[in-house]
């Protein structure tokens, strides 16, 4: 996976939300308003460069997905990249306000409209994210960091930000995983992993499974 250049990590940071305390369910009263879920996109702008691409997927069950591309410049590494993040979201009907809790500081929207998303940044230029109906779901390889353990045959996935817990595919990188998982965890407890994989989504909507392109490691103790 590339690393985007130094200058956006800073846009990245401001995207995605803060890692805390989680709940494995999300309050229905922290639910927002239906004109929200779905999925929004626009070009938000940067210094250097045409504007960075993104696209937010708000997820019925409080849950997000985004995706940055970034342009290819004359400096620094030259070449386009493309980063992800993921959390959960909620809307605050007191002050009316998007925010997005995944990992860095939390990030706040307004919407001004039901077609309309602005963030809240210290630039005087807009932020904004308009909805696109047409967008497919979200479906990027990206790194999920989690708990792993046994389950009778199987192995189940617990991704820390968005709390899904879905079972592991036996395709891919799988077969290196359950080798290190049985070396490291012989006896099936849970075990911090990360991996560079994509969810999978069921006819409805739903997250089915994780698939796992590559593994990148697994701890003998921790936790999210």
């Amino acid at each position: 996976m590339k690393t985007a250049p130094r200058r956006y990590l800073t846009l990245l940071a401001l995207l995605l939300g803060a890692c805390g305390d989680r709940k494995d369910d999300v309050s229905p009263e922290a639910l927002p308003p239906v004109t929200l879920p779905g999925v929004w996109v626009g070009v938000f702008p940067c210094d250097n460069c045409p504007g960075i691409d993104i696209s937010l997927w708000l997820r019925t069950d409080g849950r997000f997905f985004v995706e940055q591309y970034y342009p290819a410049t004359n400096e620094e590494s030259g070449v386009p990249t493309t980063a992800h993040g993921l959390g959960r979201w909620q809307w605050n009907a007191e002050e009316r306000i998007l925010v997005l809790d995944g990992e860095g500081p939390d990030r706040i929207f307004e919407q001004p409209d039901a077609e309309t998303l602005i963030m809240r940044t210290a630039s005087p230029l807009e932020h904004r994210l308009s909805r696109n109906a047409s967008s497919p779901p979200f479906a990027a390889t990206i790194r999920l960091s989690g708990m792993a353990r046994r389950q009778g045959d199987t192995y189940v996935f617990k991704e820390c930000l968005t709390g899904f817990e879905l079972p592991l595919e036996t395709v891919g990188d799988y077969a290196r995983f359950r080798h290190q998982y049985r070396s490291v965890v012989p006896r099936g407890e849970p075990a911090p992993v990360e991996l560079d994989g994509r969810f999978t989504w069921a006819a409805d909507g739903a997250p089915a499974s994780v698939h796992i392109e590559r593994f990148v490691t697994i701890r003998d103790e921790g936790g999210c």
